[in-house]
């Protein structure tokens, strides 16, 4: 075989493989799905929930396989919305206990794109002994583009935040207006 031709198929293959490894699917981060405290989101003495939350219960996420793409894990959604919830004064045993049940539906995403959308849906449940006072589906979408992140796996990633983080800030929204 001819030696300039097996060193230019080396030279690609260990091209691929480096390129291989820089795309490799990272997990979401807690953090940036969880919310910061905002005057709009936090509950105050009085308000149904305020420091009552004692339980918080979170299924349908997925490990991310660091060979595909990137998903949400159950544990780092939980710790997100417990985030959120503390942020927003609901989570604390002062008021009848309260338990918040999140259910990961669907995370919509792409394959490949410049600009990358992730629409989540969750169903959220919110029950104080043994009665469920909220009950809802909540659809959020965040995108991340180009800019942000350059790697299509990053932005994925990305995208996944934004879109947690938007639909628990929806769902804080909506219980605030029917739990008052």
């Amino acid at each position: 075989m001819n030696r300039p031709l097996i060193r230019r198929l080396a030279v690609l293959a260990a091209g691929a493989s480096l390129m291989g490894l820089a795309a490799c699917a990272t997990p979401s981060r807690p953090d940036a799905m969880a919310l910061a405290a905002t005057p709009a989101l936090t509950a105050a003495p009085g308000d149904v929930g305020y420091h009552s939350v004692t339980t918080v219960n979170v299924s349908g996420g997925n490990d991310t396989n660091p060979l595909w793409t990137a998903q949400v894990s159950n544990a780092d959604f939980k710790t997100a919305l417990e985030s959120s919830l503390a942020a927003a004064g609901y989570m604390g045993s002062e008021g009848r206990p309260m338990t918040v049940t999140a259910s990961l539906v669907d995370l919509k995403q792409p394959m490949v794109g410049l600009d990358m959308s992730v629409t989540s849906q969750i169903r959220y449940s919110v029950s104080r002994e043994g009665q469920v006072i909220f009950n809802e589906t909540v659809s959020a979408t965040g995108t991340a583009t180009i800019s942000e992140a350059f790697v299509g796996a990053e932005r994925l990633r990305l995208a996944n935040e934004k879109s947690i983080q938007e639909n628990i800030r929806q769902f804080l929204t909506r219980f605030r207006a029917t739990a008052r």
